[in-house]
């Protein structure tokens, strides 16, 4: 099969899994009748005769007397023309998409973060890991490793937290900036800052180098959670595919050669033992986003993640499905990036 054939399978694949996620949660937000979608666009205070003409309008809108997979399409229709709903939170009130631009940067800014943390930390420790097997930095890895991988990302987090946060003090563990500093800055505003809505980024632009330190400061505990949540699973795939590959022929011909032991590790055992972790390392990227749920949820850092969060507590149906198509739409999209990288580096994939 050729490559772009085989793209365009994914794509459609990918299409149809995002239909089938979206349509099962509109299916759930809409088994306790209509009144949370009306209740988002209804003021409280309205009352009386205008309050039930402002009912028919929604109705007649949003078209809620039609069964519920014909509702589903036109919500689907308008996404495809770019109405994504409103949304109605304590932190923010308005169209989803507006939702979307002020909070999305700040949660791809953690995952960036967090990816990277998961590279420079997991990929050394795991081959390492592996070359010194059954010594004592080995049984260390597989022991923090095992606990890390049962610990709930919750549990991560108020670990960093009491330890970084309370006893040393040494890290803030809350909001994406310092309150004193924010209270003096005319471009954050509501826990927002612009213009590009990342606080690293706007404390650049505005020439201001504390908020950018604090900001930093504010950044690392949120993205080491996320980071440490997964960088387990990488250091147990990758010690193991290590030590599958250091009992190869190609190994032992390479060591009986001559070659180099740093040679050996580097260039012929860690390049073929990488693929299964590039496998995980797409997927663990893509998870990071439903993380980002819980840990800006529990840093009060404004990103997408905390936005849901506020979504889900107050039955915002603007902000649930939004929160869903973005990031059904992020998961297949590095699945497809994945499988597409995966079949380029190991020439033994067949389309």
């Amino acid at each position: 099969m050729k490559l772009w054939l085989f793209i365009a399978k994914r794509i459609i694949f990918a299409f149809i899994a995002i239909i089938g996620l979206t349509f099962i949660v509109f299916i759930l937000l809409h088994t306790a009748g209509n009144n949370l979608l009306l209740s988002e666009y209804i003021n409280p205070r309205l009352t009386g005769p205008a309050r039930e003409q402002v009912i028919q309008q929604l109705t007649q809108r949003f078209h809620l007397n039609d069964p519920i997979y014909v509702q589903y399409f036109y919500w689907l229709a308008a996404v495809f023309s770019g109405d994504l709903g409103y949304t109605n939170t304590p932190i923010y009130s308005g169209p989803v998409s507006g939702a979307i631009a002020l909070f999305l940067p700040n949660t791809i800014l953690l995952t960036i973060i967090a990816s990277i943390l998961i590279w420079i930390i997991g990929i050394p420790i795991g081959v390492r890991s592996a070359v010194k097997r059954d010594s004592a930095f080995d049984q260390s890895v597989r022991v923090i490793s095992f606990a890390l991988y049962s610990m709930p990302i919750y549990l991560v987090a108020f670990l960093l937290i009491l330890v970084f946060g309370v006893y040393l003090r040494v890290l803030p563990f809350a909001f994406s900036l310092s309150p004193t500093i924010a209270s003096n800055l005319n471009w954050y505003v509501n826990g927002i800052s612009y213009p590009t809505h990342i606080v690293i980024i706007d404390a650049l632009i505005h020439g201001n180098l504390s908020a950018f330190a604090n900001a930093i400061l504010h950044a690392i505990l949120p993205a080491l959670t996320l980071a440490l949540s997964t960088i387990a699973g990488v250091m147990r795939i990758l010690r193991a595919s290590m030590l599958e590959v250091l009992d190869q022929d190609y190994i032992r011909l390479a060591r009986a050669k001559g070659a180099p032991e740093k040679v050996v590790i580097n260039l012929h055992a860690r390049r073929n033992a990488l693929i299964p972790v590039l496998t995980l390392y797409g997927y663990t990227v893509a998870s990071l986003l439903g993380g980002a749920v819980v840990i800006e949820d529990i840093f009060s850092y404004p990103g997408m993640g905390y936005w849901t969060t506020q979504a889900l507590l107050n039955n915002d149906v603007g902000g649930i499905m939004a929160s869903t198509l973005i990031f059904g739409i992020v998961f297949v999209i590095a699945s497809l990036l994945l499988d597409i990288i995966y079949a380029l580096i190991d020439p033994r994939i067949r389309y």
